[in-house]
């Protein structure tokens, strides 16, 4: 049996343990749902603009819930670094294969495990400065709306992505 390597170890431990951070913020977040914001944080992040942040900041400082709204904020930033890297340590771990389908998905998941911690930290930030002042700002909430899109399209390619490589990765093992 093959003896698993340090880019490997940092793959499973990071991204996992990305992906569990992950499903923590998804059960928080019905916490975070009502009328002016039925999507919870999903909907601060897209707001686009200060009035909008202010009315969500407003339910959930009624509701009870902007301080977990700002642990949660807190959560994410540490979510973006540890998920990021693993991605980042798995889609480098497939571009070192032998197969060169794998090879070149290893580097799309590089380039998007880049562009999520970069996309996600510059929302994010956003979010946190406006939570944390608990102050909507149209140019902080335009940034974040902007960047939103483009994080979720990239996790996407890295979860997807990974999950694709694993089974090819698998496959290729299988016929050898």
């Amino acid at each position: 049996m093959m003896r698993e390597s340090k880019l490997e170890r940092h793959f499973w431990r990071f991204w996992l343990g990305g992906l569990l951070i992950l499903a923590a913020m998804i059960a928080m977040n019905p916490l975070f749902t009502n009328p002016v914001s039925p999507w919870g944080i999903r909907d601060h992040q897209s707001a686009g603009s200060a009035l909008r942040v202010d009315a969500i900041q407003a339910a959930w400082q009624a509701a009870g819930v902007m301080n977990l709204a700002r642990f949660g904020i807190a959560l994410d930033l540490v979510y973006i670094g540890i998920y990021s890297f693993g991605a980042y340590c798995g889609g480098r771990l497939f571009a070192r294969s032998g197969g060169a389908a794998l090879r070149r998905l290893g580097w799309v998941i590089v380039g998007a495990a880049v562009v999520v911690g970069v996309a996600d930290y510059v929302e994010t930030i956003s979010e946190f400065i406006q939570a944390m002042t608990f102050k909507g700002d149209d140019n902080l909430a335009f940034i974040a709306a902007t960047a939103q899109p483009v994080k979720s399209t990239a996790f996407l390619v890295t979860f997807f992505g990974l999950l694709i490589a694993l089974f090819l990765r698998r496959k290729a093992r299988q016929s050898a």
